[in-house]
């Protein structure tokens, strides 16, 4: 994922949190909410009272009408998002940096997707290969060592992702 695109995920969800706080409405008493109908109130058979918060649903309940007998609802249209978004299939596997550390040598990190369709293990040495490989074909180089290779997984509040880096040493023809 490039840098623009976590940048406008970040927005996203910048713009739709400052959306929902902006919904919020600070009742001084349970009256109030009942009133402005934020909290609905009913009464059960053995004269339970029970409430319900929101009092109507968030999302509408629409459908499109896709065939005669098959609708789609708009709850699994916005969970489809939701999840397409998150998963991105359409998007590469890695990404990742090359850096020109000096005259003959450079540095290459990578960053796996978060969530795979596939597991991805063995994976991140023939990404890394491919790069290496690719700084020597478009340089006009004769070929490369490798001086430093690592590769792991870094764990955070939501999922995990594999990462790789290295060092290579490009030989002159």
């Amino acid at each position: 994922m490039s840098e623009a695109t976590a940048v406008l995920r970040g927005l996203t969800f910048a713009a739709l949190a400052l959306c929902l706080g902006g919904c919020y409405h600070a009742a001084q008493n349970l009256s109030d909410s009942l009133d402005a109908g934020a909290i609905a109130r009913s009464t059960d058979g053995s004269g339970a009272v029970k409430y319900s918060v929101p009092a109507t649903s968030l999302v509408s309940n629409a459908s499109v009408k896709l065939t005669p007998n098959l609708s789609l609802s708009l709850e699994n249209m916005l969970i489809g998002a939701a999840i397409y978004y998150f998963v991105d299939p359409l998007a590469p596997n890695w990404e990742g940096e090359m850096t020109r550390l000096s005259e003959d040598t450079f540095s290459i990190a990578m960053r796996s997707k978060r969530f795979r369709s596939t597991g991805g293990d063995g994976e991140a040495g023939r990404v890394f290969r491919r790069n290496a490989e690719q700084i020597v074909r478009e340089g006009g180089f004769g070929g490369y060592s490798i001086q430093a290779y690592s590769e792991g997984i870094e764990s955070e509040l939501i999922g995990a992702y594999r990462y790789a880096e290295g060092t290579i040493r490009i030989s002159r023809r």
